[in-house]
């Protein structure tokens, strides 16, 4: 995302109901939510085949390994990728 540049989206809460999260700037924090988002979007097209369960460990390790990725320290085939 680039600096200045503002984007939301809707955060799911019990009952169905929806409210928009504002994203602006890009430190390495938000552009981790970004790309968590674009994950999760993709692993949820095979969730039922994988067995994928979205619960609060995944949300977690998956948001880790993406600031991780975004730092350049997500390690690939046991090397950094920085």
């Amino acid at each position: 995302m680039a600096l200045g540049r503002a984007g939301s989206v809707a955060d799911q809460t019990k009952g169905g109901a929806s409210r928009p999260v504002n994203l602006e700037g890009d430190s390495p924090e938000v552009v981790a939510f970004a790309l968590l988002r674009y994950l999760a979007q993709l692993e949820q097209a095979t969730a039922r085949e994988s067995g994928t369960v979205f619960d609060r460990d995944w949300m977690l390790d998956a948001y880790a390994e993406c600031l991780a990725a975004v730092k350049g320290n997500r390690s690939v085939g046991g090397k950094k990728t920085k």
